[in-house]
């Protein structure tokens, strides 16, 4: 059980640093001046939409290839069944 609460912690707490770091980069580093030292610790801004692109796009690509193998599976199941 503690460590349930541990990790559930763990991930709420690095969620939400990770929430913070996007938010700052993509809404407040555009108005920070290009020779401010904070922009050493942000990447280009591009990435800011890039990325989150490229994870929406993977985790569709997961979510999808996982309903089409559990309907084949399934279809397949059924045809046995009917055959049996």
């Amino acid at each position: 059980m503690a460590s349930d609460k541990a990790l559930g912690a763990t991930m709420l707490l690095t969620s939400v640093a990770l929430f913070t770091y996007y938010t700052i980069w993509a809404l407040i580093m555009p108005f920070v001046d290009k020779g401010h030292h904070l922009q050493q610790y942000f990447p280009p801004r591009t990435y800011a939409i890039k990325i989150p692109v490229v994870l929406l796009l993977v985790g569709l690509t997961v979510a999808i290839t996982f309903l089409s193998l559990v309907m084949i599976k399934s279809s397949n199941s059924k045809k046995s069944f009917k055959k049996a």
